[in-house]
């Protein structure tokens, strides 16, 4: 069994959004303990409850995939060793672990400015692209991506600005924590 040497957790969701959820889950099920214990679905014809059916597992598809990720917790393991990752969901006392994959052809870690922070990817295979976390603060980020550059032994991009991406020199980053650039 392969051992999780790094784990990037997202933070805790929000107690509101669960309350939403299981508010829109509960109004969801009372919804359906209407349609199929009232009288309304066996007054349908067999082609009105077959698209009764069909709308409730879209609406239900729907329900899943926009607002589970919103109080669902994502993870990322990354075993440096091994040069392999997975990514993990939980909801509750639920827990999906994927597979380990490994790490190849290891180009960069980049980190860019986005809206809502900084935002730390893996750069491998040519143009592949691996999002690992987000953070508000530029230091602590760059930080960290530092740190996942070094244990990879691959380079930092500094890529705040667009079209003036620089190379962070690593050496001077290590030695003064000061931010030199490559030319």
């Amino acid at each position: 069994m392969i051992e999780s040497e790094f784990i990037i957790t997202e933070p805790e969701t929000p107690w509101t959004n669960r309350i939403i959820f299981a508010l829109i889950f509960s109004a969801f099920a009372v919804l359906l303990v209407y349609i199929f214990r009232g009288n309304i679905y066996e007054t349908l014809s067999g082609k009105n409850k077959r698209q009764v059916i069909i709308y409730l597992t879209i609406l239900f598809g729907i329900l899943v995939r926009y607002i589970l990720p919103l109080i669902s917790k994502h993870s990322v393991h990354i075993n440096f060793s091994k040069l392999k990752i997975k990514r993990q969901y939980s909801l509750g006392i639920f827990n999906y672990a994927g597979k380990w994959h490994k790490l190849e052809n290891l180009n960069y870690i980049s980190v860019f400015h986005t809206e809502n922070g900084y935002e730390v990817n893996l750069w491998y295979k040519k143009n592949k692209i691996l999002h690992l976390f987000a953070m508000e603060d530029f230091n602590d980020v760059l930080k960290k991506g530092f740190q996942l550059s070094e244990k990879l032994n691959i380079d930092l991009l500094d890529a705040r600005k667009r079209g003036h991406h620089k190379w962070v020199n690593k050496a001077e980053y290590r030695e003064t924590g000061n931010v030199t650039y490559l030319d």
